[in-house]
């Protein structure tokens, strides 16, 4: 199933808002979306199986190749308007075992920038889920959110020429 949508950024109290979402880097920096968010739009791509790995990559190599967004906060610019993170978003009860988990793909990942940027939640999904407009977590849905929580865009599944344009447009929105 696919679900795409963009709203204006008019900041109106009907917009839809990103819920608020305690979330921890694999570096262990803690933060809570959107609030948290240092740039005034960033691109967050939720996944929530191991093999919607594939996608987000898909997602962050064209943001950062085409659309310009800085691909991680390490490093970031200070005058950088848009980031991408990735939040692997995990149910309660695999909190007990976070630290396995997200040393398993610290281990895997090496990278100082992407872990980073990817920031792991575990919450109640189908909460997360209902409040944030996402269908179905078969694939990624990517949002591209101001700090304040509104919207801009919400895509979800495997990035096309209509999704980009969908969401280029709201990354060149105005915060």
């Amino acid at each position: 199933m696919s679900d795409s949508s963009v709203t204006s950024p008019g900041g109106g109290a009907d917009l839809p808002r990103f819920p608020d979402l305690e979330v921890r880097s694999l570096q262990g920096a803690e933060w809570v979306l959107p609030r948290d968010l240092p740039v005034p739009r960033a691109l967050v791509i939720c996944a929530f199986k191991q093999w919607h790995q594939s996608l987000v990559d898909e997602w962050i190599g064209w943001a950062t190749a085409k659309a310009g967004v800085a691909p991680s906060p390490l490093g970031l610019d200070p005058g950088a308007s848009s980031l991408v993170i990735e939040v692997p978003v995990l149910g309660r009860r695999f909190r007990p075992v976070r630290g396995f988990i997200d040393g398993g793909m610290t281990a895997g990942i090496r990278v100082p920038a992407v872990l980073a940027r990817t920031f792991t939640a575990y919450t109640d999904v189908a909460a997360f889920c209902r409040a944030a407009g996402i269908v179905s977590t078969e694939t990624v849905t990517a949002f591209v959110v101001r700090p304040d929580g509104v919207v801009l865009a919400r895509v979800s599944g495997v990035p096309d020429v209509a999704k980009e344009a969908l969401v280029a447009g709201a990354l060149g929105a105005g915060a």
